[in-house]
């Protein structure tokens, strides 16, 4: 059950309900035909023996009638004596054979009054046993079970069988989520479903070929920029004594920083760098030592000595030196706690800068977007910084948040899933 989707599981249920509220009726509907048709056992002895008993009262004189009760009791029976019929439905001048077997299959028990003589009529309640019901009672409940079980088997094939395609195609969206590289999906299913799959690979290709061109475009035009922006360079170099001159160089470096920040972003969109086991630690403590030693206040801490992570180290590695940067620019410094929690790792690195309004919380990670006051030109960068730290986390089925801290400053939230 746990490979069938919540519909599928709805389904199923729904299957099995509707198949027990069928058992259910038509085992009731059994028992009913069962009971109306049902005879008691009866014994040919047992109804000769009544007959005899009634012959015997109407033959003999009165004063032999207790005698003849106590000599001859019926089983199943009482038997009374009474002026008037007990049973005036049933009250018989004399009673036979076929009348008997008649009585019994109406009403399963046998009530008859017969007339003995004036004044005096004999009153017979037999009240057979019907015939063993434990063993057909068992018999059902076998059958029942069986039928069960086999009704859920079938269910269970059928509702899977359905249910395939749609799993693999949950799957195979599952796999390809946040990765720039998708991979076909499987074709499967019946004709419907294969083509329902065809049209999403058919439209995964033309996604990816979009994309691929949006890269080439970009990457080339980042490109052909360096070659005039030497040029703009080198002729700036003629007006270094005019006071214009550093506010010239000061755009010429800001370009040139846009291209490499925008080179890089496209390289880390389309890198196929392979997973590889390494120790978390040791990267974030790699970070901060280099930090420290241009000077900056840069702490790490962790209660974890050694964390062996899977995933591309040179990614994180950029990513997570993205949000240090961001946050000694713009934060004069960085605090860095790594947490390890049973399915999950987290990184935080909080600063002590101004913090963010709730509406640039939702901007910063577009690309190329700057703040108007702490993200300004005096500070540096091209703010894409955030927005490739983001996409490698998220390739990494990660997720990132952020937040103002009550004391004052931000701080940025890393979850990456991990398992032992």
């Amino acid at each position: 059950m746990s490979r069938l989707t919540k519909t599928a599981r709805k389904t199923y249920a729904g299957l099995m309900i509707g198949n027990l509220l069928i058992i259910l009726a038509g085992l009731l509907l059994i028992q009913y035909i069962y009971y109306v048709n049902i005879r008691p056992v009866v014994p040919p002895a047992t109804v000769h023996s009544i007959l005899k008993f009634v012959y015997l009262i109407k033959s003999k004189p009165e004063s032999q009638w207790s005698t003849i009760m106590r000599r001859n009791k019926l089983p199943w029976s009482k038997i009374t004596l009474s002026a008037t019929p007990v049973y005036q439905d049933n009250a018989l001048l004399t009673l036979r054979q076929p009348i008997v077997y008649d009585l019994l299959r109406q009403d399963k028990m046998l009530k008859v009054s017969v007339f003995v003589k004036e004044g005096t009529w004999l009153n017979i309640r037999m009240h057979p046993p019907l015939p063993n019901q434990l063993g057909i009672y068992l018999t059902i409940s076998g059958l029942l079970v069986i039928l069960l079980c086999m009704l859920f088997l079938i269910n269970y094939w059928a509702v899977k069988i359905l249910n395939q395609p749609v799993q693999t195609l949950i799957q195979s969206l599952k796999y390809i989520e946040n990765r720039e590289h998708w991979s076909s999906i499987p074709i499967t299913g019946n004709s419907d479903q294969k083509l329902i799959f065809e049209k999403i690979n058919r439209l995964q290709e033309n996604v990816r070929k979009l994309l691929d061109n949006r890269t080439r475009v970009f990457t080339a035009i980042s490109h052909d920029l360096r070659t005039p922006l030497t040029r703009l360079k080198l002729r700036a170099e003629y007006l270094e004594e005019q006071p214009i001159f550093a506010k010239i160089m000061m755009d010429i470096h800001e370009m040139e920083m846009m291209i490499r920040e925008t080179l890089d972003y496209f390289r880390e969109a389309n890198s196929e760098e392979k997973n590889q086991r390494f120790d978390m630690v040791a990267m974030l403590s790699s970070l901060t030592a280099d930090a420290a030693e241009l000077h900056y206040e840069v702490l790490f801490n962790t209660d974890v000595d050694k964390l062996i992570y899977l995933g591309r180290v040179s990614q994180l590695k950029r990513a997570f030196s993205n949000l240090i940067n961001n946050a000694i620019y713009y934060g004069q410094s960085a605090l860095i706690h790594l947490q390890q929690f049973d399915h999950q790792i987290e990184v935080t690195i909080s600063d002590k800068g101004p913090g963010l309004s709730e509406k640039e919380m939702e901007q910063v990670f577009m690309p190329f977007y700057r703040g108007e006051q702490s993200r300004s030109r005096a500070t540096g960068g091209t703010g894409l910084g955030l927005t490739i730290a983001k996409e490698i986390i998220q390739a990494h089925q990660g997720t990132i948040t952020l937040t103002n801290r009550v004391q004052g400053g931000l701080q940025v939230t890393v979850s990456l899933p991990f398992t032992s």
